[in-house]
């Protein structure tokens, strides 16, 4: 008599009960789909070119008109924009108020990151343009690279996607909003 051949390891893979390489790739393959047909929401990321923008031989920050980033990639991602808050203008709270909008939080696969090979991290600039009249533009302050949370896996398998927070920037931080604004 033929021994059955056992198709999951249990013992290498703890969690191969429940989901396989297979099953979790359907998964992904399957928010990937949402996200492209039905969601249709997409920021576009401005990778800063750390190799080619000048930066202060002391303090290793570059002004805004020495920075260059890399041709822009669209992502499809799902976003969360938080509500607007009051700024005053200089530190006084009687002063001139501006109003400022919410900071930037969307959630990316992993998957997609992988296959426009490109990373997201601190200091890039996310183009978002939620109303269809006006880009807005944030600086990603958080770019969650340590992934391993079981939030952000399926059964706690493996990491599937991680979180991008931005705040809002002003155009004197983007060379190329300073550049377009008269056209």
């Amino acid at each position: 008599m033929k021994k059955k051949k056992q198709l999951i390891d249990l013992e290498e893979q703890r969690m191969g009960l429940f989901m396989t390489d297979n099953s979790f790739d359907l998964d992904v393959m399957y928010g990937r789909n949402y996200l492209e047909t039905d969601n249709a929401q997409e920021v576009i990321l401005h990778k800063i070119n750390i190799i080619e923008t000048k930066t202060h031989s002391l303090y290793g920050q570059a002004k805004t008109k020495d920075k260059k980033f890399f041709a822009p990639v669209r992502l499809k991602v799902m976003v969360t924009v938080e509500d607007g808050k009051q700024e005053f203008y200089g530190s006084n709270p009687g002063g001139i108020a501006r109003d400022d909008a919410g900071n930037i939080r969307f959630g990316i696969y992993l998957k997609e990151l992988e296959d426009k090979q490109v990373e997201i991290d601190r200091g890039d600039i996310i183009e978002y343009n939620m109303s269809g009249q006006k880009n807005r533009y944030y600086e990603v302050a958080s770019a969650n690279n340590v992934t391993d949370e079981t939030k952000k896996t399926i059964g706690g398998f493996k990491s599937y996607w991680k979180l991008v927070i931005g705040v809002p920037v002003k155009e004197d931080v983007v060379p190329f909003l300073s550049e377009t604004k008269g056209n």
